[in-house]
């Protein structure tokens, strides 16, 4: 929904300014503590991770592109240049899909699993140092009331490709990966 060009700009107030930097800073640092993490024990970057989680959370440890780009919220040509790269790199192979001769299956390799298992200990201890240790747990539902309002809007340009309904975000009780 685009904005009347006659009614002024909704500003922000100053502690809504303060908390959008906030916020703006903290999703920096925390994607480049995770990207470096893994980059520098295991060689993976967050996409390739994110990639290898997906697969290995699913039957067979495999999934149609098009699924894979629901569940990443990417675009078909990003998912296919990042399989294709993964793919050279030994991590997934990539085949078309019985029955349908459109369709690409992705699959993770034994070295995909290898690595993958490998990095999860210390991508998880760099999720609890960042995030965890610091939260009160009591404020866990609060801030995933936030979390979920902000991933409903879908009246501004792009928040149309996020659908919470259609992502592997995992129930509370589920096991962490």
């Amino acid at each position: 929904m685009k904005r009347d060009p006659q009614s002024a700009p909704r500003w922000l107030s100053h502690e809504e300014q303060a908390f959008w930097r906030l916020l703006l800073a903290t999703v920096r640092k925390v994607s480049r503590c995770i990207e470096e993490t893994l980059v520098a024990d295991h060689g993976l970057s967050t996409s390739e991770f994110a990639v290898l989680v997906s697969l290995s959370e699913n039957p067979g440890h495999q999934m149609r592109l098009r699924d894979l780009c629901v569940d990443l919220d990417w675009d078909r040509s990003r998912a296919s240049h990042q399989i294709t790269r993964m793919q050279r790199r030994g991590l997934v192979t990539k085949t078309r899909c019985p029955g349908d001769a459109r369709g690409v299956l992705v699959e993770i390799t034994p070295e995909g699993t290898e690595r993958l298992v490998a990095a999860v200990p210390e991508h998880v201890e760099s999720v609890r140092r960042l995030i965890f240790d610091g939260l009160d747990p009591a404020d866990i539902p609060h801030l995933t009331r936030l979390l979920e309002t902000m991933l409903a809007v879908d009246d501004v340009p792009g928040a149309k490709g996020v659908d919470p309904e259609k992502h592997a975000f995992p129930a509370a009780d589920d096991e962490p990966a």
